[in-house]
Formats: C-alpha cells, sequence, structure tokens
C-alpha cells in the first residue's frame, strides 16, 4: 500500500472490495471501491450494445438512409484482445460492399472498474470518393432504468458563474441538450454527465477536444441518450479516416457521493498520467519575471537571480514556471508564431534556467500556444499553406490536420524541449477555432477539418510524449475550456479558468466542481479582497492558503520584495504538503452545498478508508455570521477512536467514531479564516 505521495492501493479485485464492505458496515455511507454488484450492472450494460455488431451504439447516415451498428450486410466481423492485466477490447468492423467504406468500433471493458469506453472510426477503403456521410453519432442508444435525473455542468468561460452544477428530472417527454462554444470542448459546457436512476447510475463522458452534441430525451423506461461531433455532412476521400468521440460509461450503485469516488478512483488509476511511469505528484510551483506583460521581460539573468533567491529563503520548489511571452513578441505575448526563446533575453536559450532548477530538485515548466499564429511571425512567413484564415480575423489556426505541419511542429517543439531541458509543456489556446475549421469547407465536407484537427492534435501530444520520456503535458485554453476526456489522458489542467484567482467564494466553488470530476489542478495563493486583482499583497494571508488547497500550489509572492512573513508562508506551505496527498488521492465529500456567496461557509472532507485517515476543513468567508459550523464527518467506523490535529495551531482532539456520527465535528471560526483538522484511527 502505497503513500499519499503514490498511487493509492485500492481495493482493486472485486474480492477485496467485497472485504472492504463487509468490514465497513458500521460507518457512514457506501465505501467507494468497486464491488461484485457494480460490476455484474456494467457487464449487464455493456452486453446490451457490444454483444452483436448491429446492436452497437453508433449511428450515421450514408447516402441518405440511415444506419444503426454494422449492417450484417456488410459482413462484419469481431475480435478480442487483453490490452493490459485491467483491460479488454472487442473490435467490431465492416465494410460496405456498394462504398467501400469500413467502419471499426474499438469498446475498451475494464476488469477492475465499471468502466465501459468505445470510439467509432470510419475510412474510404474504396477508389473513390464515398457518398455523403452524415450525423454521425458515436452514441444513439436508450439508457434503461426509472425515475431519470441528469446531473450536468456549465464548464469554463471567464465568468464567476461557471462550473455552475444543475439537475434536471428527465421523466417522459423532458429533454436537454448540450454543446460548448466556438469549438473548445468545456467552454460554456462540460462533456461530463451523471445520470441517476432509481438507486442506480451511470458517469458519462464525450472524449472530443472540439465541437461535440449532447441530447438527452426522456422515455418511459430510461433515456434516450444522442451524442457526437456536432456537425458532419462528408465524404471521405480514399484512404481518408474519421473517428468519433470516445465515449465513456461508469455505472454505480447508491448515493452522488459513491458515483463521484468511483469516478475519481478509476481516474486516479486509469486517466492520471504517469511521466516516467510513476504517479503525479502534489507539486509546489514558484515564478517570478520583472514588469511587463506576463513574462516579455524574463531574461536568463532574473530567472535566475529569483530562483536562487526562493531557494535561499527556504521555499523547495518543485516547478520553476515561465509562461507566455519568452520568445520574440515585441513586448506583446499574444504575438506567437516564432517559437524560440528570445535570443536577446535568453541568448544561451533556457538551458542555464532548466539546469539550476534540476539542481534545486524541480522540473522547468514552459509555456506554448501553437495553434495560435499571427501574421508576421515566423510560421506565417515561411508556411502559410498550413494556416487556416479567418477574413477580418489577427489570428490564424495552424492546421494539425495538415501532416506536414503537424510534423514540423512536432520535430520544433521536440528540438525545444531537449535543447532546453522542458520537463512540463503547457499548451494554451486563446481562440475559439470553430469557425476557422467550417469558413474553410466545402458544402460536402462539412466537419472534415474539424476531425482532422482534433486527430493531429492527439498524435501531437502522443508524439511529444513518446519521443520525451518524463516530460508532462499541462492543456490550458483561455483557463479551463479544452478539458475533455481524450484530452485528460494525456495532461492535466492546471489553470482551470482565467477568472477570480484571487475571488475566494469564487473559486472555491469551481473547486467544488473540479474535486469531482478532474482531480488534479493547482490554485494560487492571492488574496484580491485585500489587495487590487492582478497585484501582490505584502502579507502572508493564511486564508488565502485555506482557499488555495489543490493538489498543485503556486505561490503569490513577489520575489523581488522582502517584507513577507516568509516564516508563516512556510509554515502553510507544511500544511499544504500535508493535505496534498490526501487532495489528490483519498474519497472527497462536500460537507456544504455548492455555494459562491461570501456569506457563507464552505467544508469538505479527504478520507482514506485504506489508511485509516485523512481531514476535514472549514472555511468561513468574509460575510458570514454563523460563527460556527457543524458537519457530520463521512465513511468513519463507528466503533473506532480518532485521534484530531489541527493542521496549523497542532492541538489534538480524540473521539470516538460513534460520537462523530451522533454529534458530528464542530467549527469555531472568525470570518475570513480557515481550519483544517487532519484524523486519523486511533489505534494506527
Amino acid at each position: 500500500m502505497s503513500d499519499f505521495l503514490g498511487r493509492p492501493a485500492y481495493a482493486g479485485t472485486i474480492q477485496a472490495a467485497t472485504k472492504a464492505n463487509d468490514a465497513s458496515r458500521t460507518t457512514h455511507g457506501i465505501p467507494a471501491a468497486p464491488n461484485p454488484a457494480d460490476m455484474t450492472r456494467s457487464r449487464a450494460w455493456a452486453k446490451q450494445f457490444f454483444s452483436r455488431a448491429a446492436d452497437l451504439p453508433i449511428s450515421f447516415v450514408l447516402d441518405g438512409k440511415p444506419l444503426h451498428g454494422i449492417p450484417s450486410a456488410w459482413h462484419p466481423e469481431v475480435s478480442r484482445k487483453a490490452i493490459d492485466n485491467s483491460r479488454v477490447e472487442t473490435d467490431f468492423e465492416g465494410t460496405d460492399p456498394k462504398t467501400g467504406l469500413h467502419v471499426r468500433v474499438e469498446c475498451t471493458e475494464y476488469k477492475d472498474f465499471p468502466v465501459t469506453e468505445w470510439v467509432a472510426w470510419f475510412s474510404n477503403e474504396g477508389r473513390g470518393p464515398t457518398p455523403i456521410i452524415r450525423e454521425v453519432l458515436a452514441l444513439d442508444g436508450k439508457l434503461q432504468g426509472s425515475k431519470p435525473v441528469l446531473y450536468s455542468n456549465n464548464g469554463d468561460f471567464y465568468s464567476e458563474t461557471g462550473y455552475t452544477p444543475t439537475v434536471k428530472g428527465l421523466d417522459n417527454g423532458a429533454s436537454a441538450s448540450f454543446a460548448p462554444n466556438g469549438g473548445r470542448p468545456s467552454d460554456g459546457a462540460f462533456p461530463y454527465y451523471r445520470i441517476m436512476f432509481d438507486k442506480w447510475g451511470l458517469s458519462l463522458a464525450i472524449g472530443w477536444p472540439a465541437q461535440w452534441a449532447i441530447q438527452f430525451d426522456g422515455a418511459p423506461d430510461g433515456v434516450q441518450v444522442r451524442a457526437g461531433q456536432q456537425k458532419t455532412n462528408l465524404r471521405l476521400r480514399p484512404g481518408e479516416r474519421i473517428r468519433t468521440p470516445r465515449m465513456t460509461v461508469l455505472t454505480w450503485s447508491g448515493d452522488a457521493s459513491r458515483a463521484v469516488n468511483l469516478w475519481r478512483r478509476w481516474y486516479l488509476a486509469h486517466i492520471l498520467p504517469r511521466p516516467s511511469g510513476q504517479p503525479l505528484k502534489p507539486l509546489l510551483a514558484a515564478a517570478a519575471t520583472d514588469e511587463g506583460e506576463e513574462f516579455t521581460r524574463a531574461t536568463e539573468e532574473n530567472q535566475l537571480r529569483y530562483m536562487d533567491k526562493f531557494k535561499r529563503l527556504g521555499f523547495n520548489f518543485d516547478i520553476w514556471w515561465i509562461d507566455a511571452g519568452w520568445y520574440p513578441c515585441g513586448g506583446h505575448w499574444p504575438n506567437t508564431g516564432t517559437w524560440e526563446p528570445d535570443p536577446e533575453r535568453f541568448p544561451h536559450g533556457f538551458k542555464p534556467v532548466s539546469d539550476l532548477a534540476t539542481r534545486n530538485g524541480a522540473g522547468l515548466l514552459v509555456w506554448f500556444e501553437p495553434e495560435r499564429v499571427r501574421q508576421g511571425t515566423e510560421l506565417s512567413r515561411e508556411h502559410p499553406e498550413w494556416l487556416l484564415i479567418l477574413k477580418g480575423n489577427e489570428n490564424s489556426l495552424l492546421n494539425l490536420g495538415n501532416p506536414d505541419g503537424r510534423e514540423w511542429l512536432t520535430e520544433h517543439v521536440c528540438r525545444l524541449i531537449k535543447e532546453n531541458g522542458i520537463k512540463v509543456y503547457r499548451q494554451d489556446f486563446n481562440f475559439e477555432p470553430l469557425e476557422y475549421w467550417r469558413e474553410n469547407e466545402a458544402e460536402d465536407r462539412q466537419g472534415i477539418n474539424e476531425n482532422l484537427h482534433v486527430q493531429g492534435y492527439l498524435k501531437y501530444w502522443d508524439d511529444l510524449l513518446a519521443r520525451n520520456p518524463g516530460l508532462w503535458i499541462d492543456s490550458c485554453a483561455s483557463g479551463g475550456r479544452r478539458n475533455d476526456l481524450e484530452t485528460m489522458r494525456r495532461a492535466v489542467p492546471l489553470h482551470y479558468s482565467d477568472y477570480g484567482y484571487g475571488y475566494h467564494a469564487i473559486k472555491l466553488s469551481f473547486h467544488q466542481t473540479l474535486f469531482e470530476w478532474l482531480p488534479y489542478f493547482k490554485d494560487v495563493t492571492l488574496s484580491w479582497d485585500i489587495d487590487k486583482p492582478g497585484r501582490f499583497d505584502k502579507q502572508v494571508d493564511s486564508y488565502a492558503y485555506h482557499c488555495a488547497m489543490a493538489p498543485m500550489l503556486a505561490l503569490g509572492l513577489d520575489i523581488k520584495r522582502d517584507d513577507y512573513d516568509f516564516a508563516k508562508a512556510r509554515k502553510m506551505i507544511a500544511v499544504w504538503r500535508r493535505a496534498a496527498g490526501l487532495i489528490l488521492y483519498a474519497d472527497y465529500y462536500p460537507h456544504t452545498p455548492f455555494r459562491r456567496s461570501p456569506d457563507q461557509w464552505v467544508a469538505w472532507q479527504f478520507d482514506s478508508p485504506e489508511k485509516g485517515q485523512g481531514f476535514v476543513q472549514a472555511i468561513r468567508l468574509p460575510a458570514s455570521q454563523e460563527e460556527t459550523l457543524m458537519i457530520h464527518p463521512k465513511a468513519l467506523d463507528s466503533s473506532s477512536t480518532y485521534v484530531f490535529e489541527n493542521g496549523e495551531s497542532g492541538e489534538t482532539r480524540q473521539i470516538a467514531g460513534k460520537d462523530l456520527m451522533a454529534n458530528g465535528f464542530s467549527f469555531s471560526l472568525p470570518a475570513r479564516s480557515g481550519a483544517i483538522w487532519f484524523y486519523r484511527r486511533a489505534s494506527d
């Protein structure tokens, strides 16, 4: 069983999960580990759609004829293979003898979690163009169950109202539809859903880093779901291939908290990137630069000097962060398209910076935005044929569906990574691509640019990771607007929003959504209620640290100054380090509802039943009139005794589990403050 800086030793087998359930009968709630009932339900669900080629949950229209699954006239074949010890893939494929259209559906079932995934590929194996293929759906089927309720979210769109959950009953005749804005998959919509039936449910994710759409229609015996790339109306040329979004379904029994924690456990076991084969750990990030837009005033000299000062003051950072503006850009960071370190500011590239970071036990993170190309930059001058242009817009889109452009980018960025010692590749995407794709397509090729771009984008990232062992990727798109599951298989979303870094009530509401779906993200220790946005106050604000507890912590310190209480900052970082592994790897239980008002409390719990430890945290927001908050911790054993320790003061309490369940745990705090209490079973 690993510690919290490694991947947890979950009760991965069904037998172990059964024993854990038997041993937890006196706890609050249902244990989060998968159990035999979950697996049985998952297999039954998969059997409904993946037993025969004709039953596959895909649909499309070919030459005006609606088709579902792979028709028997296409002579479908089925093959099955083990991917690894925990996954089995079943492939269905067939070819239309008239048109040469070949369809392949790859279905993956997990042995250790109640999860099924699939993706469909359409390729032209004929000698001429196919007839029109339209309305290609990755999921077109009925999810059977009673009393369906849909849980959804609105993603990120630079607003305090982002990441807001909604709940809607899908009684017979009720419907709901969703699609993102402008071609980035979590911009104004969130490609993650839960459908709760009577005492069980399905969690569903759409893996498509572009413009998807989904429709839910209530039926007497369940919910009809239709999902896919939003617009397809195209002919495939000979040898050409398109794909659908990858659909992921996790089945669960019990309540919403069990759905959340089964998803988290599966995500951590199978989705979270593992650089060099090792689980990603909680990390402390530091950065500094002189005045100017973003990092347009960063130099080799000041980066080395600031790094030395952080270390001299006792801040053992894990990541040294260089963001936008390090390339030749005329002091204006959006002038992207010349991807080389500015030779005037970095005459030796980043190697001196990355070497010092390595000596300090840290890795260098560097920001890129390769898909945006401004006129006059290197790419726009030398390779205009690789760009998609939108009339009247100063941005051009580097077309990753163009193999020549993608291969050039891969070679160029791989060279930069190797020569400069970059350990974390941060990719941003600060404009909407959808109209670039659609305005550059013929009437009989609608959707092709988007589809080929998606394939190229994923191939580009796969090649970066394969060619640079130990590299990992941060996905950014004007904040958190490209965080679909296909992207998350290759990256983590450190920068989940451009909105509200220092607005505590707002960002804490964002955290409530992120903890449920995307467990690894970053926050920063800024407080805009005591200082102006974008500036650093000279206080070290413990409240800001409480509101920034996340798997990655970024220090909001202006290292040029000397008037901080650095000892207090080091103390709060020690508290964060103690909590961060639990935040990432333990089960999550919110104790207050989703809210963003500053007159409330926010409280949650992270618990590891395997370790018999966790913590409870409460934050009293500035305008709250309530001096105390009572919570009832979950997942604890009534027959055990627990030792609680305040992370800041060191105060301890010993409380019987039965008393915690009966009487709860009380927080008494002044306004604008927080407390975190770590606990463990007394016998451990």
